[in-house]
């Protein structure tokens, strides 16, 4: 009961993160840049629920945003993929209600998803931006995503253990 209870929630959790990454954030600017509600769900999965659960999800999201953003590369799904496994690896090491580590990892899972799509840009296209620019994307990209990631992290923290508090009082 509880493995369905976690596939339906990660499932919503796409749905809801791809309709709104889709027809709200996408029509929208901060600073230059758009957040990415995408790279922020796939940081929550992988810290949440682990390695190959956050790698899986990752792998899936990606593909999906492939698809919708019509990029044939796959430049979505190896980026999402690499920073979901590596995100999901610090899982072991990382305690749910500490809120600094959540910073760290969201900067370091930003930085690392915007590096590598600059490398994959760079490979396939043999064509490169300003460092500076790629370095003032990763600065703000996870100054909003850090921001983001934090209201998100909480709601979903809060919702998931409700829903386990009261799946535990039933199963008693």
């Amino acid at each position: 009961m509880k493995k369905t209870l976690t596939i339906v929630y990660l499932v919503l959790f796409l749905l809801f993160i791809l309709l709104f990454q889709l027809f709200v954030i996408d029509k929208r600017e901060l600073f230059g840049l758009k957040p990415n509600l995408i790279l922020i769900s796939v940081i929550v999965v992988s810290l949440w629920f682990g390695l190959y659960k956050g790698a899986i999800f990752s792998f899936f999201i990606g593909i999906i945003t492939d698809m919708l953003f019509g990029n044939s590369m796959g430049l979505f799904t190896i980026s999402y993929s690499i920073t979901g496994a590596l995100v999901g690896f610090f899982n072991y090491n990382y305690r749910k209600e500490n809120k600094i580590a959540l910073i760290y990892v969201t900067f370091m899972a930003t930085a690392l998803f915007e590096f590598i799509q600059y490398i994959i840009f760079f490979i396939s296209t043999g064509n490169y931006t300003n460092i500076l620019y790629l370095l003032y994307q990763i600065v703000v990209s996870s100054v909003l995503n850090i921001i983001i990631v934090y209201i998100v992290y909480s709601l979903l923290y809060k919702i998931i253990s409700y829903f386990e508090d009261r799946l535990s009082t039933y199963e008693m």
